[in-house]
């Protein structure tokens, strides 16, 4: 079973959006980081073609990894329906201890299940 962090930066006002539509994905429990965009007035400052500024959020999940594809999935549909702002994207994990045991658990049944299709 192999396990990637699935990383969404967003603005403070959709920090809740992102959570349900990650949770909708299969996602669940995330570390959340405050932090704060800069800009100017002259020039704004961009990622990737979205504009940061003011309150942001850094939403970490850790997930198996055909979960975290479909959560990306889920997200860049309301990212391009909705219009949500948010950046996401999964970066692997080549090491990892201390996840619960029933998380554990639960990653290999889905996977047993969706074999099973």
């Amino acid at each position: 079973m192999k396990f990637v962090s699935l990383i969404i930066i967003t603005s403070s006002e959709n920090e809740d959006k992102v959570k349900k539509i990650a949770k909708s994905g299969g996602a669940s429990g995330a570390t959340i980081l405050q932090g704060r965009g800069t800009s100017s007035d002259e020039e704004k400052k961009s990622f990737f073609s979205l504009t940061f500024e003011g309150n942001q959020v850094v939403i970490i999940y850790v997930l198996e990894e055909k979960l975290s594809r479909n959560v990306l999935k889920q997200l860049h549909k309301a990212i391009e329906e909705k219009g949500i702002d948010a950046l996401g994207f999964i970066m692997p994990i080549s090491h990892i201890v201390g996840l619960d045991r029933s998380l554990i658990k639960k990653f290999a049944d889905s996977i047993k299940t969706e074999d099973n299709l």
